[in-house]
């Protein structure tokens, strides 16, 4: 008999507790191990979801952003990129053929792209929910009414100082980076999808997330359309973005959808005159632009489209409509287009006060 025989290490180990993950986090953090750090608290409320957990990753991706260095030269983008999808004003595809060099192409020649089904519908009905709750968690913290549990899907995100949280929630609309539990939702669907290796190939870097623009939305059927617009007008001409706007209802035709320009636009729209806010696109200009190629996609839930900066849009709604529209839209920036969004100065941050956050 060997009496020095190593013991065999049990088959198991007990999970580590919340308390542990998080010690671990707060010294990764203090090494400036953030995708480590992201990574350990994603896959722990994975395995066992927890508000902490959640909120903790909501502050660990806005330190990993301020803390990020932008690359000093933007990173080459292809020369001459053929077009994949002549005669199309709106290219689409499915989610299994989408690929950086499909989305060059459609974005380069058309100015935006369709991926049908990209996300699943167990997915779908779990954001659908978690955008109910954000809503409900909002309106009980304004009322002073909330609960902890509430906290799970709505906490007001300190680094973004000068939103209009009432306006939006009036028009059905919450930031997602202010719902932890929907925040790591998307960010589970967004990995399920592929998103952060097509973006990161897209862009030549990893991009950040905008957290002002990261939108949870419940449109009603009787709403209106906001008008036409490039987010180009207010957050930069001269940036790389990319918007993944994702359709969790039918919607088009019996909800409200979603209309676009489709073609590749490098300007900047005139804005003002009867538009409704200055940065919006002036009405008669819209239609200028529009003509010919104005599409009204029909969305089913999971359908998405993607598109930039520069891609002329409106909410799309008419009398007919009798359903309401829920989507999430969340905007990824390239970081060495703008750098500079991430100095903190005494009005917010500059240039134009867009918050990002790690994707």
């Amino acid at each position: 008999m060997n009496l020095f025989r190593r013991k065999r290490k049990p088959a198991w180990a007990p999970a580590p507790s919340t308390e542990e993950i998080l010690d671990r986090t707060d010294g990764l953090v203090a090494d400036a191990r953030f995708d480590e750090a992201i990574e350990l608290l994603t896959a722990a409320n994975r395995a066992n979801a927890d508000i902490r957990l959640e909120l903790r990753l909501v502050d660990v991706r806005s330190e990993a952003a301020l803390a990020s260095e932008p690359a000093p030269v933007r990173p080459e983008w292809p020369d001459s990129v053929a077009d994949l999808f002549p005669g199309e004003l709106i290219p689409e595809v499915r989610h299994g053929d989408l690929t950086a060099e499909v989305l060059h192409s459609a974005m380069t020649h058309h100015g935006s792209l369709i991926v049908r089904g990209l996300i699943s519908p167990e997915r779908v009905d779990r954001l659908v929910a978690g955008i109910d709750a954000s809503l409900a968690a909002f309106d009980a913290t304004e009322q002073g009414a909330a609960t902890p549990e509430h906290v799970r899907y709505y906490r007001r995100f300190e680094r973004d100082r000068r939103s209009n949280r009432e306006s939006k929630r009036a028009n059905g609309s919450i930031m997602t980076v202010e719902s932890p539990a929907m925040l790591f939702e998307l960010m589970e669907s967004f990995r399920e999808a592929g998103i952060p290796e097509l973006s990161e190939q897209y862009f030549g870097e990893r991009p950040h997330l905008l957290a002002r623009k990261g939108t949870l939305r419940r449109i009603a059927a009787g709403g209106n359309t906001g008008g036409w617009h490039q987010d180009g007008a207010f957050m930069g001409e001269g940036i790389r973005s990319l918007n993944v706007w994702i359709a969790l209802t039918h919607c088009g035709d019996t909800a409200p959808g979603i209309d676009v320009v489709g073609r590749q636009l490098n300007r900047i729209v005139e804005t003002g005159g009867g538009a409704f806010s200055a940065w919006a696109t002036d009405p008669d200009a819209a239609e200028r632009a529009a003509a010919g190629a104005l599409v009204r996609p029909i969305f089913d839930a999971g359908d998405a489209i993607l598109f930039d900066h520069l891609n002329l849009h409106r909410t799309a709604i008419d009398p007919s409509m009798t359903v309401d529209r829920y989507a999430i839209e969340t905007w990824l920036l390239s970081p060495s287009t703008y750098g500079s969004m991430l100095i903190e100065n005494e009005q917010g941050y500059s240039p134009r006060d867009q918050v990002p956050i790690a994707l």
